[in-house]
């Protein structure tokens, strides 16, 4: 298959060796969206994540998720329980523009997490834990 040849000449990621473990972001005229994951397929993942529009408008967070092939099932337990489902190819990770109510409790004032993406940017926990956020210091702090 053409998606066999894609993977076996490195052009993208065979998603059965991938791991959602690490640092992901994504940079616009807004800020900077930051995601990162700590943990494995077996266990499941610590993460967090942030959203920014602009120096006074954000969506922060922390949670769990887990994977499944392209499907990663995210819950944000900070807050509010807000769960839902985001899609990882291995290299950009996409949010539903579909978002269940109390994930706002996350959120400013005409913000949201509704169709944010983000790039792993660095794999694996250790890189994962430096990640920053604006008023959560460590997004994926050491356990």
């Amino acid at each position: 298959s053409l998606e066999k040849a894609a993977i076996d000449a490195g052009v993208i990621p065979d998603i059965r060796n991938v791991t959602l473990s690490g640092a992901f972001e994504r940079q616009s005229d807004l800020g900077e969206d930051r995601f990162c994951a700590v943990g494995n397929d077996q266990r499941g993942y610590q993460v967090g994540m942030i959203a920014v529009f602009g120096p006074d408008s954000k969506c922060e967070g922390l949670g769990e998720a887990q994977r499944n092939g392209e499907t990663v099932r995210i819950t944000l337990n900070s807050k509010e329980v807000c769960s839902f489902t985001a899609t990882f190819d291995g290299v950009e990770l996409r949010f539903s523009g579909d978002m269940p109510e109390s994930c706002a409790s996350y959120c400013s004032p005409r913000a949201g997490f509704n169709g944010v993406s983000f790039y792993l940017v660095g794999e694996g926990d250790e890189v994962a834990r430096s990640t920053r956020g604006r008023h959560i210091e460590s997004l994926c702090p050491s356990r």
